[in-house]
């Protein structure tokens, strides 16, 4: 009867054995996996803050362009009498 439960508790081990090996393996997987998820999204963020820094350049020069086409346009000219504020003939 000794052997019998000497031979049910290896058993049992092998089986305990088994299991955990399974887990590691699972985990191990998984944490390969979410690496691999975490490189990509770190990528799409680089590559989203390069088109957000590319847009804002756009945006930026645009803007640059329009204020000194409006400075043009609202600066008075140079021939201007400062002292009555009318032109000079």
């Amino acid at each position: 009867m000794g052997l019998i439960l000497d031979l049910a508790v290896a058993a049992l081990a092998l089986v305990v054995i088994g299991s955990l090996a399974t887990l590691a393996w699972t985990l191990a997987v998984s944490a390969v996996r979410a690496t691999a998820r975490g490189r990509e999204q770190v990528v799409a963020m680089r590559r989203s803050a390069a088109d957000a820094e590319a847009r804002l350049s756009g945006t930026l020069a645009r803007t640059d362009a329009t204020i000194v086409e409006a400075l043009a346009r609202t600066t008075p000219s140079t021939d201007t009498d400062t002292a009555a504020g009318t032109p000079q003939p």
